[in-house]
């Protein structure tokens, strides 16, 4: 048995498998029993459709069990109430976040990393690598195996509230993605009986009869005449405790690359899927892609928090702004971080995102610091308004404070995508309202969009853009209502100046509301009150040192605040829903200094009703954004770094203050009916480019706001990604490009002619 182990602990391959299980079942009494108990298993374990989610729940176990090993050791607490404070109180890391750990190199941190090891070895096929998860935590006993590592719907987490596992199936989801599976496991505690016992065994896919059998399913090799698993003494010491689980040949999609690159490696999957892990892993590449002069790649993972918190990751300072908000929700509490990376540094800064989630995907919600689901871009573009950050932009919105029935809806069992229920809906809602009242990342926006524009006020230009606001009022009035545009200058709601960083003191001596006097807030809705302060910002995550108040209790309550940056700082609100319309309110913050004097301030508000389309009743010009025509050639900046060739047609950024419609004057198309007007004259080729960019330019508006996802996801009941919505509305850009180009064709002479008559 201690040879035939041996050869097991080496198997790598498929047929290295089949001969330890051939030797196997010629010396031994050998059975097979399903996993989970029952034969139509399949349906349970084939429930994810992402090989990446099934190998970050192995993740998840692997941390679990070093974790309940510690709670062992440390005589079974029972004031542990979630794995962030366990990770704070057993390894000392500071509030349970790796973002904390100063020096990521710190041999206590790395040999923590070490009792978790994600381990990719070539097996039969290249883009199949054998992936192996060894852990040095509590281990399991042989007969516990059904109950615990084999088990598809086992409660031995539900009241250990210090393990992160919680939804989910587990890692049996993994076992769907290869043919062979070994898993051995030693207890770290126990009777030296037990303690000095391997227990292993072989799971595979079993394809059934034919003829009788409606479906596979899998099960694993057991010793007959115990009932469980296979069992070794291990006197010699040959394996130490914890658990291996290797899966031979596993598909892993996308991430096959070389373990260090950025994207679709095993690097990236680890730091995204444990977006803020509680304690750090290792992984390590033995396959041929992956030695470095012969060795083996060793790399700690820390998650995207941690990279992004500390600059980017590797040393480099690749975050421009970041900035945490605590928040109530419900009858839990939501963290949510941000991070707005920079221009600098890169060739192609668009495509930095890519090394922290998918670009269409940048807000990634978490649960225990596993990424349980995201929210598309669309909702940095078009509900933010922010579309010349959004592909700079990363959010997390952190869950592990959220009430139990807000999780049930929330989360669903795969950790692949999330519940589209009221409480998604709300979460959303949430984070659009409090990344809304930070001016710095309208002042970012405004920023980068200024790269790319340049002042053109000719007078054609200024005829067209009259033409085209009219030309889309008219087309909205006509179809019931529609965002309306107009075509004159309008001030720019954006404060252009940056704020004077506030030096701290100790102690404080002053705190200032800097909102606008008479504020009014939405009856029903999330408001911001901003202040500014001397005081360090540590006082802000004290609820003994900061308080706020709204007076009367009637008219809404604190919701949380925002870090302090720089001395300057926001806390939110939220006004009731049975608000009359004109009660005012009085907000009130006050620092509390130990043994100091109490600093305040205050500041009165007033409940407005909002519209049915959602704007102020007010109304005004000032809600009316400004359009903006802009001629982008392949020479620019805004071409390059927006990805544009030459089919490229247009796009559209639509801010509070303006709409932005950048046509591409390098379109092959355009190009074409160019070179035919060049034959006539300059005035010719400007009256054939400003008629294209018109009705281009209304095309693109009226692409941008039909909103096709909802016709879609309507007609089948199934919710069509933002990447499809994105190429649809591409590709109808593109005809109505190809047909304004053919009756530009079929009108040349006309349209030359006009303008000649028109000059006269």
């Amino acid at each position: 048995m201690e040879k035939l182990f041996q050869e097991l602990l080496s198997a790598n391959t498929a047929k290295e498998v089949t001969d330890v299980l051939e030797t196997l079942i010629d010396d031994y009494s050998v059975d097979w029993t399903p996993v989970g108990g029952y034969k139509d298993n399949i349906a349970t374990i084939n429930i994810g459709t992402d090989p990446a989610a099934g190998l970050a729940e192995r993740l998840t176990n692997a941390i679990d069990a070093v974790m309940e090993l510690e709670w062992k050791i440390q005589g079974e607490p029972n004031n542990i109430n979630s794995p962030r404070m366990a990770s704070q109180t057993w390894f000392d890391l500071e509030e349970g976040r790796l973002k904390n750990v100063e020096n990521a190199s710190d041999k206590k941190i790395q040999e923590l990393a070490k009792k978790i090891k994600v381990t990719l070895r070539d097996s039969e096929r290249e883009n199949y690598p054998t992936v192996e998860i060894r852990d040095q935590g509590i281990g399991v006993k042989g007969d516990d195996f059904s109950k615990t590592i084999l088990s598809l719907h086992g409660q031995n987490k539900i009241s250990k509230l210090f393990l992160m596992g919680a939804y989910g199936q587990g890692g049996s989801t993994a076992l769907s993605y290869n043919n062979y599976t070994i898993i051995i496991s030693k207890p770290a505690l126990g009777e030296e009986n037990v303690k000095d016992e391997i227990s292993w065994t072989i799971v595979r896919i079993n394809p059934g009869n034919v003829d009788s059998d409606k479906l596979e399913w899998f099960e694993y090799c057991i010793n007959k005449s115990t009932g469980q698993p296979f069992n070794l003494k291990d006197s010699k010491g040959i394996f130490n405790h914890g658990t291996l689980i290797r899966h031979i040949g596993m598909d892993l999609g996308k991430y096959t690359a070389k373990i260090t690159g950025p994207t679709s490696s095993l690097w990236y999957l680890a730091h995204h899927y444990l977006f803020d892990p509680v304690i750090p892993i290792t992984i390590s590449g033995e396959r041929k892609k992956d030695l470095n002069n012969g060795k083996v790649e060793n790399r700690s993972i820390f998650g995207n928090n941690r990279r992004l918190s500390k600059g980017g990751g590797d040393e480099k300072n690749l975050t421009q702004y970041q900035n945490e908000v605590n928040l109530t929700f419900k009858d839990g509490k939501v963290r949510i971080y941000y991070w707005v990376l920079t221009l600098e540094g890169s060739d192609k800064p668009m495509d930095r995102i890519k090394n922290y989630c998918l670009p269409s995907q940048p807000i990634i919600i978490t649960f225990n610091g596993q990424k349980q689901g995201t929210l598309p871009s669309s909702i940095i573009k078009g509900d933010l308004k922010l579309p010349f950050i959004e592909k700079y932009l990363v959010v997390q919105i952190e869950c592990d404070g959220l009430d139990n029935e807000s999780k049930r809806h929330l989360f669903s069992s795969t950790r692949e995508s999330l519940r589209d229920t009221s409480i998604l809906e709300e979460l959303k809602k949430l984070t659009i309202d409090t990344l809304k009242e930070d001016d710095q990342l309208k002042l970012l926006d405004k920023e980068r969009k200024d790269r790319y524009l340049k002042k053109d006020v000719t007078e054609s230009l200024d005829k067209l853009r009259k033409k085209l606001a009219n030309r889309i009022n008219v087309y909205f009035k006509a179809n019931g209502g529609g965002t309306e545009v107009k075509a004159s200058e309008t001030k720019e709601s954006v404060k252009t100046k940056k704020q004077v960083p506030i030096p701290f003191s100790d102690p404080p001596t002053f705190l200032e509301i800097t909102t606008e006097k008479g504020k009014e807030i939405y009856i029903g809705k999330t408001f911001s009150i901003k202040f500014k302060t001397d005081a360090h910002p540590s006082y802000f995550n004290n609820p003994d040192a900061f308080l706020a108040v709204i007076e009367p209790h009637s008219f809404g309550s604190f919701t949380g605040s925002a870090r302090v940056i720089d001395g300057y700082g926001i806390a939110y609100f939220k006004c009731r829903e049975d608000v009359e319309p004109g009660t005012k309110g009085n907000i009130t913050l006050e620092l509390r200094p130990p043994k100091q004097k109490t600093l305040s301030s205050n500041l009165e508000v007033q409940a407005i009703e909002l519209a049915a389309d959602g704007d102020s009743k007010k109304g005004g010009d000032k809600n009316i954004p400004n359009i903006q025509i802009h001629n982008i050639n392949e020479d620019e900046a805004y071409y390059k770094e927006s990805g544009w060739n030459y089919d490229t047609v247009a796009d559209v950024d639509i801010s509070n203050d303006s709409v932005d419609i950048f046509i591409n004057d390098s379109n092959k198309h355009l190009t074409k009916i160019i070179t035919r007007a060049q034959q006539y004259s300059m005035e010719a080729v400007e009256s054939i480019k400003n008629r294209y960019r018109e009705h281009v330019g209304f095309c693109a508006f009226m692409i941008s706001q039909n909103k096709i996802e909802t016709r879609l996801n309507n007609e089948d009941g199934h919710q069509i990604s933002q990447e499809n919505i994105d190429a649809i509305k591409r590709a109808d850009l593109a005809n109505a490009c190809e047909t304004i180009v053919e009756l530009i064709n079929d009108f040349f002479q006309v349209i030359i002619t006009e303008n000649v008559e028109n000059d006269n």
